[in-house]
């Protein structure tokens, strides 16, 4: 007999998502539209590396910064990801500290930045709710699309309605 601990409302053994990178690009800049700091973003990539490319204002500079993305993972409502091959105005190959710090001035409390390591986490703990677990296994861009493959998870329960307020 399984035990009520070991029960879920729904299991799956894993998915696999699709994501149109220009839908994905217009959504991203509506939602960093108030960021003063951040002029554009472009996403695109080969292989297991997303590529990402934005106009950074920096000390009164536009600044155009690049990178690689690897190691997506999420893990307790947390996604998190790894920079590679950082550059800045061009080719030129920039210190990852200058990618941490351009990153910590944007005071976003969405953003964790394990600093020394080009660790990034964002925290999704709004729009996911405790009750489900997901992980990634993996993500591959292809030509216009992210592919993400999602490893076994569950739903343990429906998440609760939040109560309304009282009016004051």
């Amino acid at each position: 007999m399984i035990s009520h601990i070991d029960r879920s409302l729904v299991r799956w053994d894993g998915l696999h998502l699709v994501i149109d990178v220009p839908m994905l690009e217009g959504h991203l800049g509506r939602w960093l539209a108030g960021i003063e700091q951040l002029e554009s973003l472009r996403l695109g990539g080969t292989g297991d590396t997303l590529h990402v490319t934005a106009v950074v204002l920096w000390k009164g500079l536009k600044v155009g910064v690049e990178c690689d993305i690897g190691e997506v993972r999420l893990k307790n409502r947390h996604l998190g990801f790894r920079l590679r091959r950082v550059s800045a105005a061009g080719a030129i190959r920039a210190p990852l500290r200058l990618i941490e710090t351009l990153l910590s001035s944007l005071e976003n409390e969405l953003l964790t930045i394990v600093k020394g390591q080009g660790i990034i986490l964002v925290d999704l703990r709004q729009w996911l709710a405790p009750e489900l677990q997901l992980s990634i296994l993996t993500v591959q861009v292809v030509g216009p699309s992210i592919h993400i493959w999602i490893g076994p998870g569950s739903l343990s329960d429906l998440p609760q309605p939040e109560r309304p307020a009282l009016p004051g």
